[in-house]
């Protein structure tokens, strides 16, 4: 075996160590032991640190110490990184080549590492110049592909070609394992698990097949470890992670009006019924023996809501007047004002809801079957990808791990030529537990003091992938236990920020020092750099999301006018936050640059092709060929495309029908006529057969390219070569992979003043002027899962969800105690987002915030309602630095957007539109002949309800309201809690176009509507559950020649009898009857409640069918006879 003699000492590197030092900047004693290859360490790089330049610094110091540059392993996430890398070093070897000294200080100790690299280069005959491939800087996947692919015994790897996306194949070995449910000769402890499983899931195919999917995407991080799963250290671990939650909790008790009132409820218990359980009071210790105590004291203090009880009542078990009553009641008082209050109820609130120690034997047993299936799924999935001959990245990794591991040593899966001797690993907090497994088996056998060395670099505050398996616990392991494998690690810390201006740095540094005053390791200010004006504006919004837009467009607009020069990003969590952004910066003039944005197939010019393709693939996809017939380079208007439509089941057949024909407009039918004429040149061709030459030729032909621009233009290319890329002999490979390729494509990003992106997507990345909307938008809320999976104590633990309606069992308490940690790490990550946005700015940071505060009424007194974060927003987390300026926004309504009823319009081709194609190559057309569709479409379906506007928005509100009662069951609803949905009523009429100044009045009327729904008997027999039951159904229906659509409020089945019931909300007329309205309306709306009864019938309903209507003002129900 080699021998790895430590480094005596490294004189040639030493002008460099004190160039460095000599620096004018505060860490410069950092950058310096950065880069010694002597040294094994984790450097702590804040945003705008120089990450990259010291960690392309450190590779040049490692490579004058080696004698191959391949001994010298740099990993990255992306190969977008892994590129830069490269570039950088081979641009700084360039530079040195020239002989040229920079003139500025901060450059020459690069300068002159790189010139060290060149001699080394010239002695050993590298030529990095000519070879940079010689350089081994890449992604975790691409190294495991390496590994593996060298080492095809130990690896297991044999041929096979790496798909990015093998989500089919998931399913494939998801159903193949599934199904065999019903076969009779598998083992019994999988037709066992299969059974347990299956009925957990509420034989749900639907619900478990993303479950597996999710996990077999995921399973280099689980694998290994779910099937070595030890139910007793599981045990070990839930108990150990439950006491050290409930010691955290206690530990806020000792000297505090918690422990007086842990005393007066002793006190009670000696002279009070119902107080025995607190006689004796514990010490402040988490234990099997407290856990008890402390459950009951916690669910004593709390409300049912999870807030500090406000006093003690006889209902409590303190009498009146009592002197144990009079000193509870007064600790209850000093605990509401202490600035602690909240501090303490979240800590009760966990003592109150801790799960046992003992892991459930039922959520065990599930554990068991669920493991035995994931066997069984795992050996499907091999085959699956035996029979497909294809890879994913999460295979090649657990091969590259199976490689390191399969001989004696570590060193026998590395050939000679794969021998590393340093390793340095970029954003080092985004590693999963697979890679960190990976990088712990490669130095495995190294020895503390030998010659090779490890360099982390990361900042555990720019942890941002959870979603992928990144597991910032191992982050701060390697910190606090400074070392990894064999290797002390020093811990390093960069401070200097060489990207913002000081009110930028200063802003950040005071923010997030009390966003991250409990992170596991300390956030140290930064030291600012530069010099210069800056800072963070921070612009409350009360006008809605609209007014949010016009905010943000103004700002842009001042940053262009000022300098145009300035890079301009716009970032947000999620697209949906560039609703109205979008468009106006588009109205304002001003050009965005999307990245990762704009799903690729949702340009127009791009979803015309795409219908396209699946018309020519499918000629019965009926959706398609409409949406081709609607395309700019067809254009056949609504009108036309609804008698094409009618009756038939193959549109290219209707198309060639004489009668149809005969039916459409003149200009109709010289559209279909060129259709046809297209298509037919196109079969008739010797490559007519061939899916890709004949979606791109009839594309051509039919003018495609004069209704795309040239940003377009690449995005339609994309999609020709994605075309071309999944067919073989002419047709598709596999139609579902094809169409998936085209959800997951995002189009090219197109020229543009402002970029817009993600927050995600904007690690790494800086600009001078940040702007980010949508701080008080929560992160979506997500079903619970059947199971989750977990790191707990260290221990990978899995916790099922058993659905128990009772949340007091065992098994559910453990199921939400694991769910609160899921989510407070998600919370947290929410933070890290917000410090990796905020400190992309160079020069300017914008924050806006979007809150409801309401003018008063006219004559009325402004009332304040406290205005509060959204929970899971990224205002929840900067609370405290931007609260104020937040809460002292000016009173106002949110701008309502106006919308136009009617078919919107199209520009397309004009109808006799012709393509001149020379001979060889195809020209576009200079200019594009385009003439409005129509304007309109008389919608001769629509019920006319009367012109009152105010009575329809409040009936559509009603409608709404009762939709969510009955789908959430009635059962849950009272007079109560209608009433707290005064402020949701109001929000919802505002988003109706509803006169601000009546807000009062309607709410009141609707939330009158609605007590009288949920107390009424009728209210309640309406919107009881059944089965075939529901709400606003759609029925459609083709009669008379028109097609019609109705939406019944709420159709169900009862004894036999299919109702058809609908909502009334008008009040009844001063000076008539209720008997005599409610016969004038059953008269008025019999035409429409006939109308809905055939309707259903043409649906298929055979059992007898009664309407009613029902007026929930007056509480009637009549039956239209």
């Amino acid at each position: 075996m080699t021998a790895f003699v430590p480094f005596a000492a490294l004189p040639h590197l030493d002008p460099i160590f004190a160039g460095i030092r000599g620096l004018s900047i505060a860490d410069a004693e950092a950058r310096a032991l950065a880069i010694d290859p002597r040294r094994s360490l984790l450097l702590l790089a804040p945003a705008g640190s120089g990450k990259t330049s010291t960690l392309q610094m450190r590779l040049l110091s490692c490579l004058t110490v080696v004698e191959r540059p391949e001994e010298v392993l740099a990993i990255t996430f992306t190969n977008m990184a892994a590129a830069e890398i490269v570039e950088r070093v081979i641009g700084a070897l360039q530079q040195a080549a020239t002989g040229i000294e920079p003139e500025l200080a901060h450059e020459l100790p690069q300068y002159r590492l790189a010139r060290l690299v060149l001699d080394r280069d010239k002695e050993m005959g590298w030529n990095l110049l000519l070879n940079p491939s010689r350089l081994r800087i890449m992604t975790f996947d691409s190294f495991c592909a390496s590994l593996a692919s060298k080492t095809p015994i130990m690896s297991g790897l044999g041929g096979g070609k790496t798909t990015d996306d093998a989500s089919l194949i998931y399913r494939q070995a998801i159903l193949e394992t599934l199904k065999s449910v019903n076969d009779n000769d598998i083992p019994e402890a999988l037709s066992n698990a299969l059974e347990a499983v299956l009925s957990f899931a509420k034989n749900r195919f639907e619900a478990l097949v993303p479950l597996f999917e999710n996990l077999l995407m995921k399973r280099d991080q689980w694998a290994g470890r779910i099937m070595a799963l030890d139910t007793i250290e599981m045990q070990e671990a839930v108990s150990s992670v439950v006491l050290h939650a409930a010691q955290q909790a206690i530990s806020l008790i000792p000297g505090s009006d918690l422990e007086r009132a842990m005393t007066c409820l002793k006190s009670a218990s000696g002279a009070l019924d119902g107080f025995e359980w607190a006689a004796e009071m514990p010490a402040a210790i988490a234990s099997a023996k407290t856990l008890e105590y402390f459950g009951q004291f916690a669910s004593y203090m709390l409300t049912s809501t999870g807030t500090l009880r406000a006093k003690v009542t006889v209902a409590n078990g303190f009498p009146a007047k009592h002197f144990s009553t009079v000193e509870m009641n007064g600790i209850l008082a000093d605990l509401k004002v202490n600035p602690h209050s909240q501090e303490y109820a979240q800590a009760l609130a966990t003592l109150a809801t801790l799960p046992e120690l003992q892991y459930p034997a039922r959520s065990a047993k599930m554990v068991e079957h669920f493991t035995v299936i994931l066997r069984y799924l795992l050996a499907n999935l091999t085959l699956a990808m035996e029979g497909t001959n294809s890879l994913d990245f999460p295979e090649i990794a657990q091969r590259a791990i199976q490689a390191l591991g399969a001989g004696e040593t570590v060193g026998d899966a590395l050939l000679e030529e794969d021998r590393i001797l340093h390793i340095m690993v970029d954003e080092f907090q985004d590693t999963n537990q697979a890679q960190y497994d990976l990088l712990k088996l490669l130095v495995e056998n190294w020895e503390p003091a030998d010659n090779r060395s490890i360099a982390y670099v990361g900042d555990g505050f720019q942890s941002i992938y959870l979603f992928r398996g990144a597991d910032l616990n191992l982050f701060t392991s390697v910190v606090e236990a400074k070392a990894f494998g064999p290797k002390q690690m020093d811990i390093l810390r960069l401070t200097v920020n060489f990207r913002s201006l000081p009110g930028v740095v200063e802003w950040n540094n005071a923010t997030y020092a009390e966003v991250f005053k409990d992170s596991a390791y300390e956030f140290v200010p930064s030291v600012a750099f530069r010099k210069g004006d800056g800072g963070v504006s921070v612009h409350p919004v009360a006008t809605g999301q609209i007014g949010e837009a016009e905010e943000v467009t103004k700002v842009v607009q001042e940053a262009l006018s000022k300098d145009p020069s300035k890079s301009i990003a716009i970032l947000v969590r999620g697209r949906s936050h560039l609703k109205h952004i979008l468009p106006m910066l588009k109205e304002a003039g001003i050009e965005v640059r999307g990245k990762d944005i704009d799903p690729i197939g949702e340009a127009a010019p791009v979803s015309e092709v795409i219908s396209l393709i699946r018309s020519l693939w499918h000629s019965a996809d009926r959706a398609s060929w409409i949406a081709l017939l609607r395309a700019a380079f067809v254009g056949l208007s609504w009108a036309d495309c609804l008698t094409v439509a009618r009756g038939h089941n193959v549109i290219e057949n209707a198309l060639r029908d004489e009668g149809v024909q005969a039916q459409l407009s003149s200009e109709g039918l010289t559209r279909v006529l060129r259709l046809l004429e297209v298509l037919d040149g196109v079969k008739r061709s010797s490559r007519g057969s061939e899916l890709g030459w004949a979606v791109k030729s009839a594309w051509i032909a039919l003018g495609g390219p004069a209704t795309v621009n040239t940003g377009e233009m690449d995005d339609v290319e994309t999609i020709f070569k994605l075309l071309t890329s999944h067919t073989e002999s002419g047709d598709l490979i596999d139609p579902q992979a094809f169409f998936r390729a085209i959800d997951k494509a995002y189009a090219s990003p197109k020229a543009g003043a402002v970029t817009v992106m993600t927050c995600h997507g904007s690690k790494g990345l800086e600009y001078d002027i940040v702007l980010i909307p949508g701080l008080n938008k929560g992160g979506a809320k997500d079903d619970a899962p059947l199971f989750y999976f977990r790191q707990m104590d260290g221990v990978f633990s899995v916790v099922p969800n058993l659905g128990d309606l009772d949340t007091t069992t065992p098994d559910s308490r453990l199921f939400k105690f694991v769910g609160r940690m899921v989510r407070k790490d998600i919370s947290d990550e929410v933070c890290r987002a917000a410090y990796v946005g905020t400190t992309r700015a160079k020069e300017d940071c914008h924050l806006f915030v979007c809150v409801d505060r309401f003018p008063a009424a006219e004559g009325e007194v402004q009332k304040e309602k406290e205005i509060k974060p959204a929970a899971g927003s990224l205002a929840e987390c900067l609370w405290s630095a931007i609260g104020a300026q937040v809460k002292a926004v000016a009173p106002a309504f949110p701008i309502v957007a106006v919308t136009d009823s009617g078919v919107p319009s199209k520009a397309r081709l004009a109808p006799s539109y012709k393509v001149e194609l020379p001979k060889t190559v195809f020209v576009p057309a200079a200019s594009n002949d385009q003439v409005p569709t129509e304007n309109e479409l008389n919608d001769e379906l629509r019920e006319e309800e009367g012109s009152d506007y105010r009575a329809k928005t409040i009936g559509i509100v009603y409608h709404w309201f009762v939709e969510q009662i009955g789908k959430q069951g009635i059962e849950l609803w009272d007079e109560a809690r209608v009433r707290t949905k005064a402020q949701a009523i109001a929000s919802m009429l505002r988003r109706e176009g509803f006169p601000a100044a009546e807000f009062p009045q309607a709410v009141a009327r609707i939330l009158r509507l609605l007590s009288n729904t949920v107390n009424s008997i009728h209210g309640q027999w309406i919107l009881k559950k059944r089965p075939g039951s529901g709400h606003e159904v759609q029925v459609s229906a083709y009669r008379n020649g028109r097609w019609v659509h109705r939406f019944l409020d709420r159709p169900f089945e009862d004894d036999g009898v299919y109702w058809i019931s609908d909502y009334k909300t008008p009040d009844c007329p001063e000076g008539m009857s209720e008997d005599a309205f409610v016969a004038r309306e059953v008269e008025r709306y019999r035409p429409k409640m006939d109308e809905y009864e055939r309707a259903v019938k043409d649906a298929g309903i055979t059992i007898p069918v009664k309407k009613v209507l029902y007026f929930p003002a007056f509480d009637r129900l009549a039956e239209v006879a």
